[in-house]
């Protein structure tokens, strides 16, 4: 009896050890063994994302990071309005 490889289809393992290499050079001077993504590298020289680039990816994620409110213009400005008056506190009490 022999196997089908349609109905028979590789191992996760199998799969993983017949992967391409990524190939990049690494400190030592030898050669990257990680299995490689579509771009031809493993994730750590190159196959992960760095982020958006776009103008529409760059204001999608400044919009996500403002929306606790944390670090919006109305907060800071009053964080600038809480320290003068606490600077204003703090010359009154040197007065005294």
């Amino acid at each position: 009896m022999t196997l089908d490889p349609a109905q028979n289809p590789m191992s996760p393992a199998a799969r993983l050890f017949a992967a391409c290499r990524c190939g990049a050079r690494t400190r030592a001077g030898g050669v990257c063994q990680q299995p490689a993504m579509r771009n031809g590298r493993c994730r750590l020289h190159g196959g992960k994302s760095t982020g958006p680039r776009t103008a529409e990816g760059l204001a999608r994620i400044k919009a996500t990071q403002t929306i606790h409110g944390g670090h919006s213009r109305e907060v800071r400005e009053l964080r600038r309005q809480v320290r003068a008056l606490l600077a204003g506190a703090a010359e009154l009490v040197e007065q005294e």
